[in-house]
């Protein structure tokens, strides 16, 4: 497994330094190209729980790559009611949603101790002219950001529902170095429950139920995948949720 390096010196690692750089940064970077984005790119940036990175109606200026811990995407419609949009891992970015209207339709909110980078954008877009590949990865990485934001197997059972979330859950830490059985909860289970649009009470069962089955293992906010392939076929998904 990929060591962890510790949040006071994550925080602060150039993107060159950083092992999240092969997930969020093109591929084929020479040291010219990797220098001009470092010096666009402030690093040193940490959030609290709860601590609220932008809010919705908030004008547009950075796009934000996690660097360590969890932060959520939380949408309100027109009865004010909070819906979370998505979570998002080390190597993610989030606050692409507002390039086009230029304003921010949703709150960033941090889930525990978490660190992240921020990118003017009009510097990364005057960037991107000069750097083969960075624009179109860019683009790559919205139309992931709006795809893991809008699918919701609105369609699926409850069962299908958990199944699925904790599947991707699951590939995305793969993704990263870290393993895919083992990993820690950041969000709350009533989090779960508001982007799956379920209730509280649902999900508890749900995890219950899972435990009981012996698909996964629960101790407070660690969770163990006993079987990750009966959890895939109870899924539904083809091929893959994430």
């Amino acid at each position: 497994m990929e060591q962890v390096i510790p949040l006071a010196s994550a925080s602060f690692l150039k993107c060159g330094q950083c092992s999240l750089g092969k997930i969020c940064l093109p591929v084929g970077l020479d040291r010219d190209d990797m220098n001009s984005l470092e010096e666009i790119v402030d690093t040193g940036r940490v959030f609290q729980e709860g601590e609220t990175v932008y809010s919705a109606g908030q004008p547009f200026e950075y796009i934000f790559a996690v660097k360590s811990g969890m932060f959520k995407t939380v949408l309100n419609d027109a009865q004010g009611s909070e819906h979370i949009a998505s979570f998002h891992l080390p190597g993610e970015l989030f606050g692409l949603d507002a390039i086009y209207s230029s304003v921010h339709g949703s709150a960033a909110v941090a889930l525990g101790t978490s660190s992240l980078c921020a990118i003017r954008y009009k510097d990364l877009e005057n960037l991107a002219t000069k750097v083969p590949g960075l624009q179109q990865h860019l683009f790559s990485l919205m139309s992931k950001e709006v795809h893991n934001s809008f699918t919701k197997l609105h369609e699926h059972s409850v069962d299908q529902k958990l199944a699925a979330f904790l599947v991707a859950l699951s590939a995305r830490y793969k993704q990263r170095g870290y393993s895919e059985t083992r990993f820690h909860l950041m969000m709350a289970r009533r989090d779960i429950a508001n982007h799956l649009n379920m209730a509280p009470e649902t999900i508890s069962r749900l995890f219950k139920r899972f435990q009981k089955d012996g698909l996964i293992e629960v101790k407070r906010t660690d969770l163990n995948i006993l079987d990750l392939e009966a959890l895939k076929d109870l899924s539904g998904c083809s091929g893959s949720c994430d």
